[in-house]
């Protein structure tokens, strides 16, 4: 008798997990489900977003970070440039890579990579603001790639 009590325990268990794992399904491949929303959200944003408008909250945002870390504000300045990188820089890769790969990648490495990083070091704010110049350098350079 206790063997058939796991037998069916353990089919009771396979069932259960089977029909989880279809309800998960459909619930993600819903076109109304919120992950279809949330990407179609962003799809929409990445297509209404003006480059010349995002070039100019990067902007902003890498002077805000200049800013904190003269003040001291590690923390601070570091979140400024990852929001200028993931919430904005991101948003125009596609486009500028399509205009100028280069000029897309040393952008993207100067902001991700070596201005995160020299933050993290805690490098000399001289070393920094060199870096953000850099940086604004290659945005006016795509400024007027898509002004053309």
């Amino acid at each position: 008798m206790k063997n058939i009590s796991i037998i069916n325990t353990s089919k009771l268990h396979t069932l259960f997990i089977l029909m989880v794992s279809a309800v998960s399904l459909m619930f993600m491949t819903s076109p109304n489900s919120i992950f279809a929303q949330e990407s179609d959200a962003a799809a929409a944003e990445s297509d209404s977003r003006d480059p010349i408008a995002i070039i100019n909250e990067i902007r902003t945002l890498l002077t805000q970070a200049n800013n904190q870390y003269a003040a001291q504000d590690f923390v601070g300045a570091e979140a400024s440039v990852q929001t200028a990188y993931l919430d904005n820089f991101e948003f125009l890769e596609g486009p500028l890579a399509a205009l100028n790969p280069t000029l897309m990648e040393a952008t993207e490495l100067l902001i991700r990579e070596d201005l995160i990083s020299a933050i993290q070091d805690r490098a000399p704010l001289t070393e920094i603001q060199n870096l953000i110049n850099t940086i604004n350098g290659n945005l006016d350079q795509a400024e007027v790639l898509f002004q053309q």
